[in-house]
Order: C-alpha cells, then sequence, then structure tokens
C-alpha cells in the first residue's frame, strides 16, 4: 500500500522534461528574436534604398539637382510628398518648379498630332455610304478593266508604278 512518502519514479522523470520545456522555448525566442531583428534591418535598408530612388527618380522628372536629396527630410518618400516637398522649398533653393501646365501642354500636342494623323487619314477614306455602291460595281459581271481602272482610281497605270501621259 502506498503512501505520501512513497517514491515515485513517474515524478523525476516529469520533472525533468518539464525543465527542458522552457529551456527549449527560451532557445527558440531568442532565435526568433534574432530573425525578427534580421528582418527589420533588411526592411529598412530596403525602406531607405526605395526612398533614395524615389526622390532621385523626382529630382530628375523635374530637373532639380539630385544633391538637393539630402535636404529632403526623411518622413517625406513617396512621389508625391518629393513634388510637394519640391513646390514648397524651390524658392529656397532657387530654381522654378516645373508646373503641371507644361506636361498637360505635351498632352495637348500628342493628342493634336493624333488628331491630325487620324484627320489625314480619313480625308482619303472612302465614305461608308459608298460601300455599298461600290461593292455592287465591283460585283458586276459585265466589268470591263476601263470600269475597275475608273472605280479605283488607276487610270493609265502601266505596272511600273509610274502613269502614262
Amino acid at each position: 500500500m502506498a503512501n505520501q512518502y512513497d517514491y515515485d519514479d513517474e515524478d523525476e522523470d516529469t520533472t525533468t522534461q518539464d525543465q527542458q520545456i522552457p529551456a527549449g522555448l527560451r532557445k527558440a525566442l531568442k532565435r526568433l528574436e534574432k530573425e525578427n531583428q534580421e528582418l527589420r534591418e533588411a526592411n529598412a535598408l530596403r525602406d531607405s534604398m526605395l526612398r533614395e530612388r524615389t526622390v532621385k527618380d523626382v529630382l530628375d522628372s523635374k530637373g532639380v539637382p539630385s544633391k538637393i536629396a539630402k535636404f529632403i527630410p526623411s518622413d517625406v518618400a513617396t512621389p508625391e510628398q518629393v513634388e510637394s516637398w519640391l513646390t514648397e522649398n524651390a524658392d529656397v533653393f532657387g530654381f522654378q518648379s516645373q508646373t503641371q501646365t507644361d506636361a498637360v501642354d505635351e498632352q495637348r500636342q500628342q493628342a493634336a498630332s493624333q488628331f491630325q494623323r487620324i484627320n489625314n487619314a480619313t480625308e482619303t477614306a472612302i465614305p461608308a455610304t459608298n460601300v455599298a455602291d461600290l461593292t455592287a460595281r465591283i460585283n458586276n459581271p459585265n466589268l470591263t478593266k476601263a470600269d475597275l481602272d475608273a472605280i479605283t482610281g488607276i487610270n493609265g497605270y502601266t505596272g511600273s508604278g509610274r502613269r502614262a501621259f
């Protein structure tokens, strides 16, 4: 019959295992903390490189000397923030901020040239109302070569790329 003073072998094994669990958890915690610190450092490096690249790109697009980048505060990171900061401080550094009207003017010029190209193409095009008439005339089984030349507009074509006179 067992009493409270009997020695139990199972208690000793459990105690040893219980003592090993916190030690393993402490080691795992230290390892995870170290990984976390390394990831934070890598993230901070990536963020700083991204900010530097963003600032450089905005400065280049605005035609501003890249030396001004060292004066831009570290909390200014996005392209919009950099542009805003440049606009606010343009007079301090002695340059004129490029207004957005230049970009609008460039877009208008591109649109005007595209419109002109489309307009030139449509001036020489056959009107849609004449397509059915031309199709009927070309499909006529009694069509002669002279009629076909009149329809296509190549009267007197010699085949050498030159018109006969």
